[in-house]
């Protein structure tokens, strides 16, 4: 059984793990707002006020005013007419796959695609599809194999994947998509508040139309609150709430919701967040590159790369931890058998935590070191 670390602190770019204080590259509190003193009071205040959630459904016509405001702050942030609140980001394939179902023949899945959204498309009851990760012309190709000239498409998809970060080709997609009447579903988890513009996400940064895309997520990574949304056209929302995974338990808590609300403002108020995590990974990679590294290239906020074996790679990630930096060692969705290492920037991040991080991590990086 793998060991199990207590994390005693909220997750920011300092963190105390088993009573040791970490600088911490790990996770996905990009903009650094894990122990932000607003967003966190508004969910105490949400749960004081409230209780945890409504014993009264949405489906009947009752909410929350947190789960309104949430709502609410997410239709001016991403300036969309639709936007819905729900209680864990994880739903979000569940609920947008299955409402946008009975408009479609067959779903295309990025091979490289989060687990929720494999089993959203699984649950869809409709043939699953899936195609090279990242590839438009695999896609393309798919869709003329299996549709035809006539099927209705649905493609699903991370808009940045939260491994490699690769960012999906959206403009490509919907290019195809528009010609067969076809919808995109598209995960933002990881890109919600640090990609795009004014971190609106991947379907921000592809400068694509809303109305043939609903996007969704977790509140619980850059946003530092909790739950998930999806937005849309008002219109498309509106069915959305009529599916099962959001007739079920999908309200969330009351302080989740409040902390998204919380959040989401804080953000859009405050883009010098993003500028500063911006110039963090441009130091972060550079620094890698002259380390001999190779991360990948590309709009978010990760760095991530291999270096030998499984074996090199999780002792780097020990004897880094050992001098008080926290990096993964990770085997998520993407990283394949072997793993990799990846090192996510904060907006919290000094330009010295960089510096320290990389001058630990160079004389693991040599062939004669063997921990």
């Amino acid at each position: 059984m793998t060991a199990m670390h207590r994390v005693e602190s909220a997750s920011t770019a300092r963190v105390v793990v088993d009573g040791r204080p970490l600088l911490n590259f790990g996770g996905s509190g990009y903009l650094g707002l894990g122990g932000n003193a607003e967003i966190i009071e508004a969910g105490v205040e949400a749960l004081r006020r409230y209780g945890a959630h409504s014993q009264l459904p949405r489906s009947a016509g009752f909410s929350l005013p947190a789960n309104l405001d949430a709502e609410e702050a997410a239709r001016q942030f991403f300036d969309v007419d639709g936007a819905m609140f729900f209680g864990t980001g994880y739903l979000f394939g569940f609920i947008g796959v299955s409402g946008l179902a009975p408009r479609c023949d067959a779903v295309f899945l990025d091979e490289s695609a989060h687990y929720s959204l494999r089993d959203a498309c699984l649950a869809s009851g409709l043939p699953v599809h899936a195609f090279r990760h990242c590839d438009a012309a695999d896609l393309a190709q798919a869709m003329a194999r299996e549709l035809g000239g006539s099927g209705r498409p649905l493609v699903v998809t991370d808009g940045m994947f939260p491994t490699w970060g690769a960012i999906a080709p959206l403009k490509a997609y919907a290019e195809l998509l528009a010609a067969r009447d076809g919808w995109l579903v598209v995960d933002e988890s990881h890109a919600f508040g640090c990609v795009g513009p004014h971190g609106r996400g991947a379907v921000e940064l592809a400068g694509i139309a809303r109305d043939r895309v609903l996007a969704g997520g977790s509140m619980a990574k850059a946003i530092g609150a909790h739950g998930g949304i999806a937005i849309g056209s008002a219109a498309l929302i509106e069915q959305l709430w009529k599916t099962p995974a959001a007739r079920g338990a999908a309200l969330g808590c009351s302080a989740g919701a409040a902390m998204t609300a919380a959040g989401l403002r804080h953000v859009q108020g405050n883009p010098a967040l993003l500028e500063r995590l911006r110039r963090n990974v441009r130091l972060l990679r550079q620094g890698l590159r002259d380390l001999g590294l190779q991360p990948a290239e590309h709009e978010g906020p990760l760095a991530t790369f291999k270096h030998g074996s499984a074996a090199d790679m999780a002792r780097i990630q020990a004897a880094l931890v050992e001098r008080g930096i926290l990096i993964a060692y990770s085997t998520y969705v993407g990283a394949g058998a072997e793993g990799v290492l990846r090192i996510a920037a904060f907006a919290e991040h000094t330009e010295a935590d960089i510096a320290r991080l990389l001058a630990e991590l160079r004389p693991l990086l040599q062939p004669a070191w063997v921990g």
